[in-house]
């Protein structure tokens, strides 16, 4: 089996970035603070992880993360400078100058999730450094964090047009599960 995680380079990267101060995840508003949530609450290493296919959806995200219960630090968010294609009924990012991307910002809290996350997305993603804007509710900016998100790392023959729809997916996750 071919070896997922971040390559050396990578993830020296992500440590110089860590280092240098950036806002940290609990500084985002919690989209859950309840009592009973699993997460611990500070975080071991400052990462952010802007997700914009499948592991927008919560319970994608915990099975991927091993919790049994949604990460705290879930908001919408945006990054400007990409655009996304389709490779088989998932999302792939890719550079396109001034162009913006919806998706979500995640705080994590451990390293093993990075390690769980690269192992979920395969070979044909690569982790890259980028800017998010966290989003408030009207969909303004609040704030621009660094960050990292999984860009396409495979041949662009192997992509088609489109956008991925978040609600689609979920329908067509609940149909292939009652099969």
């Amino acid at each position: 089996m071919r070896n997922t995680r971040p390559s050396p380079m990578a993830r020296k990267f992500i440590r110089a970035n860590a280092s240098a101060d950036p806002p940290r995840p609990s500084s985002l508003p919690s989209s859950d603070n309840s009592a009973e949530n699993s997460w611990p609450q500070g975080p071991i290493r400052d990462e952010y992880c802007f997700f914009y296919g499948t592991l927008m959806d919560p319970d994608t995200l915990s099975k991927v993360l091993g919790s049994s219960k949604p990460p705290p630090m879930m908001r919408p968010a945006r990054v400007i400078g990409y655009e996304v294609k389709i490779w088989g009924q998932y999302p792939a990012l890719l550079d396109k100058p001034l162009h913006p991307v919806d998706g979500i910002v995640c705080g994590l809290l451990s390293p093993t999730q990075l390690d769980r996350l690269a192992a979920y997305e395969t070979d044909k993603y690569r982790l890259r450094a980028c800017l998010i804007n966290v989003l408030n509710n009207d969909g303004s900016t609040e704030k621009t964090i660094e960050g990292v998100s999984f860009m396409w790392n495979g041949r662009q023959d192997e992509l088609r047009e489109g956008t991925f729809d978040l609600k689609q997916w979920r329908k067509d996750r609940q149909l292939r599960e009652l099969d």
